[in-house]
């Protein structure tokens, strides 16, 4: 009898993770290009998207699922903003990092998931703990709460994105 076991997210590239993922954010919605006073704050704090991106993967650690599962919450915001919606400079940021908690929570199994005081410390304290909430609050609200992600789901996705993202689905079976 064959047993199915946990399929697992292989990234072939975390090149193409970091590419694919700043393309994603800064897609998302049309942001500002002139800055609130609290924005230019935090955006004269903040890296070219794609250093920043770098560094939360590089600090985090985090699994290859938890940023595709993150990059299936971002399409799924993609897809419920209305046309109108608008954002500020540091939009992206805050999106990705939303997307990021969120996919580390709902994914973690031990415990061992992001935490906002986490988020603040690899982002070198340019948001606040009571920030991240606020974002991962706002996040949830705007996906609504849409959260269940399955294999056919992944499989999905990366049938649209995989390639470019260099990411394969890897279902193993055990021989009982």
């Amino acid at each position: 009898m064959n047993i199915p076991t946990t399929p697992t997210v292989c990234s072939r590239s975390p090149e193409a993770l970091l590419s694919f993922t700043t393309i994603t954010a800064t897609s998302l919605i049309p942001c500002s290009k002139t800055r609130s006073i609290q924005t230019k704050m935090t955006a004269a704090r903040l890296p070219p998207l794609n250093e920043f991106i770098a560094t939360v993967f590089q600090r985090s650690q985090l699994p290859p699922c938890v940023c595709l599962v993150s990059l299936i919450y971002l399409q799924r915001l993609k897809m419920s903003l209305p046309r109108h919606a608008r954002g500020d400079v540091d939009t992206p940021y805050r999106l990705f990092l939303a997307a990021v908690l969120t996919a580390s929570k709902f994914m973690s199994e031990t415990g061992t998931c992001l935490t906002s005081q986490a988020i603040t410390e690899m982002t070198d304290h340019v948001y606040t703990p009571k920030d991240v909430n606020l974002m991962e609050r706002s996040f949830l609200g705007l996906i609504k709460y849409d959260l269940f992600v399955n294999v056919q789901g992944i499989k999905d996705y990366l049938a649209m994105h995989g390639k470019i993202l260099e990411m394969d689905l890897i279902e193993d079976v055990l021989d009982a």
